[in-house]
């Protein structure tokens, strides 16, 4: 069984996966899908942060 970390730290990753996509869609096919990308990299990461700050004060 995974530690609960690896939870946050999957979607924190994801996160940055999808924002590094929306810079190549934004360069090379189509800038509007970029932006969407990024907006969602960046939703996805604050979520992953807020994922960590809860078990840290759950371990209190």
């Amino acid at each position: 069984m995974a530690e609960p970390v690896m939870g946050p730290v999957t979607t924190i990753l994801i996160g940055a996966l999808l924002i590094a996509a929306g810079l190549f869609f934004a360069s090379r096919i189509a800038p509007w899908m970029g932006i969407i990308f990024a907006i969602a990299g960046v939703a996805t990461i604050l979520v992953g942060m807020i994922m960590l700050f809860g078990l840290a004060h759950e371990k209190k």
